[in-house]
């Protein structure tokens, strides 16, 4: 049974290997988070949908308190072993902090990479307290993971890019929308390490395949940006996408697989 047959009957997904790399927990103001984002919730719709692992930030570090953020990552992904990975997030308005922060969460083995998240600490990826994350990424072989949504953060992240080649960088949500993701995609092709995911609020007919002819399936990443965003429409976007079955295994999760063992082995 084909990928695109389990989809078209509702059935899970589970001869595939799936990471979810753009994942949330708890509440953001501006977005309802059935049961509040917890991690059961989370945990019960991945097991729906047949993924197998989340890579998850949690909204606390984006608004009120990154470091209890964090450890409420931690905590989640102590209590379900093997079913999340986190992101360790940090706040550039707090430069100090910042640093003492990274050392602290990669200290854990359960946080494998970095997020930033420019929109919510209303930084560019370019501002100069960022610089220490990006250093520290190069240092220890952890990758970036950052809501790219604006132009200034694409082209940032083309600079970066080349400034740091031996971090892997994950443009979340893919520039956003329209001239964004084309610029994104312009990125993606000029970096070997650069990657962007499917999380794009504004979702069109055809536009897995898009990625795809523009980038090819091995540097575009499954990511739902759940709980905010409906994950079974992301799933059925590459489920359903006129690509084969290789194709999407390679955005499923094979992709996403790479790079964590290959930050692995460079951290170790």
């Amino acid at each position: 049974m084909t990928i695109y047959d389990k989809a078209r009957m509702g059935l899970p997904i589970d001869d595939c290997l799936i990471i979810d790399e753009h994942c949330h927990m708890g509440t953001f103001a501006s977005q309802y988070c059935r049961d509040a984002g917890s991690a059961q919730s989370l945990i019960a719709i991945m097991d729906r949908m047949g993924v197998d692992l989340a890579l998850v930030s949690h909204s606390m570090a984006l608004t009120a308190d990154f470091v209890m953020g964090n450890d409420l990552v931690a905590r989640a992904a102590e209590r379900y072993p093997g079913r999340f990975l986190g992101y360790c997030t940090v706040n550039p308005l707090y430069p100090d902090e910042l640093k003492r922060e990274l050392a602290r969460c990669f200290e854990n083995s359960v946080f494998r990479a970095i997020k930033l998240h420019p929109y919510a600490h209303q930084r560019p990826m370019s501002y100069k307290h960022y610089r220490p994350a990006y250093e520290f990424a190069a240092e220890r072989g952890v990758f970036v993971m950052s809501h790219t949504y604006t132009e200034e953060d694409v082209e940032a992240t083309d600079r970066l890019a080349s400034e740091f080649p031996g971090v892997i960088f994950i443009m979340g949500h893919t520039g956003g929308e329209g001239y964004k993701i084309e610029k994104a995609l312009d990125v993606i092709n000029k970096h070997d390490n650069v990657y962007g995911d499917i999380a794009v609020s504004q979702s069109w007919e055809g536009g897995v395949e898009w990625y795809c002819r523009e980038v090819g399936s091995k540097k575009i990443l499954f990511g739902t940006d759940m709980p905010f965003m409906t994950p079974t429409a992301t799933l059925a976007l590459v489920a359903m996408a006129k690509i084969g079955d290789d194709e999407k295994r390679d955005i499923f999760g094979g992709n996403m697989q790479r790079i964590l063992k290959g930050s692995a082995e460079r951290g170790s």
